[in-house]
């Protein structure tokens, strides 16, 4: 989900600019690629890109889906994103372009220029699915065309042509070891594998954290967010979230429930980190836990920031998920907040913080800290410090004592929107800043 970093600043979706190449073969490859955090695939034919998003940020390989003609042989294909969407989308149809990008919010990758070309026999079959922010994908496997319908995904027919077919694979992974998100160099065997199908996955994630001993107090870092932490709602989505925030950049942690995730999370409860590295196109990264969380169930939540931009989120003490936000290295202007949210209109969370410690440059003191509402609108989400109801001004700033609790239905967004629609990514939280 994405927010406000500060007043008017707003979070760019997480895109893939990364310049996609052309060589000069016979058959260019189409390398296919696979996100399970979001459940895209994704198609190049650059293999450094390929070798970037498998290595360095968590994408499953999926071998050769393809082999298109020689650059200049058939027809342009453009590759187009939607930042609100999360979506990439191929096309030969220039006035599909024109439209995408005048009217509803699409960039062109590579520069505008095509990133392979359609031509030969081989039939390259399109399906869409609505459910999961209009996410397309390609097949040149009629068995997959034909299946994909019974989970959601309508069939639009052939919009893409290949020299031949490729050499599909099951999907490969870096290994992860149980901290979860950043992944780690392969090991010589052959390690785990999965087939992937859009918005499939394995659904067998722990749900029992091992007990840490893992506190604010023995933890060495340079801001460090400690509270117990319990969401519930009703709906498609809730969070509640520790955050730490720069004007360009920020991290947080914390219970995300979405019916809109990416399987094994789908209709689930995550612990979930968000990555911003920049307000740009390609600079957020979601990073879950490999476990599972419940709702209303109260969990000691600790994330920690250090000097270097390195992050650590913990469950009871234990850590579960980490890495690495290398704009938030070194800054002095990062402050400390708790978050509610939820999804789409009618949605309804009850977000409950209490016993917030909090560590700022290094330095913790056992103290109550104040704290400002004034960054909230009226969204139909309320409130409460310390049990009051607050208004969403810099004159309701006061100290906290015991709790904040972000409770409400969300209002305000039109009926297409959601927490991850560009233009309504401030507009679904409620907050409180931290003030040293």
């Amino acid at each position: 989900m994405k927010k406000t970093l500060f007043a008017g600043i707003v979070t760019a979706m997480s895109a893939l600019s990364l310049f996609v190449g052309q060589s000069a073969q016979a058959d260019q490859t189409i390398y296919r690629l696979y996100n399970k955090q979001n459940g895209e695939h994704l198609y190049t034919t650059d293999k450094n890109e390929k070798d970037v998003l498998f290595t360095q940020h968590g994408w499953g390989y999926e071998g050769e889906a393809w082999y298109a003609p020689d650059p200049g042989q058939g027809s342009p294909v453009y590759r187009l994103y939607n930042a609100g969407l999360q979506n990439h989308l191929y096309t030969t149809d220039t006035n599909e372009v024109k439209v995408l990008t005048s009217k509803y919010g699409w960039t062109l990758d590579n520069n505008g220029q095509p990133v392979f070309y359609s031509g030969g026999s081989a039939k390259i079959y399109r399906v869409y699915n609505q459910n999961l922010r209009g996410l397309h994908h390609w097949t040149t496997d009629e068995n997959e065309y034909s299946v994909l319908p019974r989970h959601g995904w309508q069939q639009e027919g052939v919009k893409l042509y290949g020299n031949r077919v490729g050499v599909p694979i099951q999907t490969q992974y870096y290994q992860y070891s149980p901290v979860a998100s950043q992944p780690t160099p392969p090991s010589q065997s052959t390690g785990s594998a999965q087939t992937s199908q859009p918005a499939q996955g394995n659904n067998q994630l722990p749900s029992t954290i091992p007990s840490g001993s893992a506190t604010i107090a023995n933890t060495e870092s340079n801001h460090t967010i400690e509270a117990d932490v319990a969401l519930t709602g009703s709906g498609t989505g809730y969070h509640a979230k520790l955050v730490m925030a720069a004007p360009d950049a920020a991290v947080s942690f914390g219970l995300q429930f979405d019916t809109a995730a990416v399987a094994p999370y789908t209709g689930k409860t995550a612990f979930l980190i968000e990555n911003i590295g920049s307000n740009n196109v390609g600079g957020q990264y979601y990073h879950r836990a490999n476990y599972l969380a419940s709702l209303n169930t109260t969990y000691r939540l600790m994330l920690t920031l250090q000097k270097d931009g390195s992050y650590v989120g913990y469950v009871n003490g234990t850590e579960v998920v980490r890495g690495r936000n290398a704009v938030l290295a070194d800054r002095s202007d990062i402050y400390l907040r708790v978050e509610g949210a939820a999804r789409k209109t009618g949605d309804s969370i009850t977000a409950h913080f209490s016993a917030i410690k909090l560590k700022q440059h290094g330095i913790y003191t056992e103290r109550r800290w104040p704290a400002t509402p004034q960054f909230n609108i009226a969204n139909g989400i309320l409130t409460k410090i310390d049990g009051v109801q607050v208004r969403n001004t810099a004159s309701d700033t006061r100290t906290i004592n015991n709790n904040v609790v972000f409770t409400g239905t969300l209002t305000g967004l039109p009926q297409y929107a959601d927490w991850d629609t560009a233009g309504y990514y401030d507009k679904v939280s409620g907050l409180i800043q931290f003030i040293n």
